[in-house]
C-alpha cells in the first residue's frame, strides 16, 4: 500500500469559545495540567492519571465547531510524505502548519466530511 501514514494515536482536540475559561475548567474540574498555553491560539493539557493529552483550540463565537465533537489526531514521523500519500489516495488534505511552538500538524477529511488531524512527531 506504499507509504505508512498513521504511526500512532496523538490526542483529541476540542474547539472552545473561551480558551482561558476552558483551560481553567479542565484544570479545576477534571484535574488536567496545562503543558502549553498560547493565548488566542491553543492549549495543550495533560492528565497524569489518565496518561492523556487533550488540546483546546479557540473558535469564533457561536461557531458550529463548538459542541460537535472532538477532532481525533494521529501521529506520523514525516508529515510531508503522509500528506502526499493521502493526496495520492484522493483524500482532501489541508496545508501543514504550526501554532506557537507546536509540532507541525494538518487536517484531512474522511469520506463523510469529518475532520481528522495528523501531527508530526519530533
Amino acid at each position: 500500500m506504499g507509504t505508512k501514514i498513521l504511526e500512532g494515536y496523538s490526542h483529541p482536540m476540542l474547539y472552545v469559545n473561551d480558551l482561558a475559561r476552558a483551560v481553567a475548567w479542565y484544570k479545576d474540574v477534571l484535574g488536567f495540567e496545562a503543558r502549553f498555553v498560547a493565548p488566542d491560539a491553543y492549549a495543550s493539557l495533560y492528565h497524569a492519571d489518565l496518561k492523556m493529552r487533550l488540546d483546546l483550540h479557540p473558535t469564533e463565537a457561536d461557531s458550529k465547531d463548538v459542541g460537535f465533537g472532538a477532532i481525533t489526531y494521529f501521529t506520523t514521523k514525516n508529515i510531508d510524505s503522509a500528506v502526499m500519500a493521502l493526496k495520492e489516495r484522493g483524500v482532501k488534505v489541508g496545508t501543514p502548519r504550526t501554532e506557537g511552538e507546536s509540532t507541525r500538524f494538518v487536517s484531512f477529511w474522511d469520506s463523510e466530511g469529518n475532520t481528522l488531524g495528523l501531527e508530526e512527531t519530533r
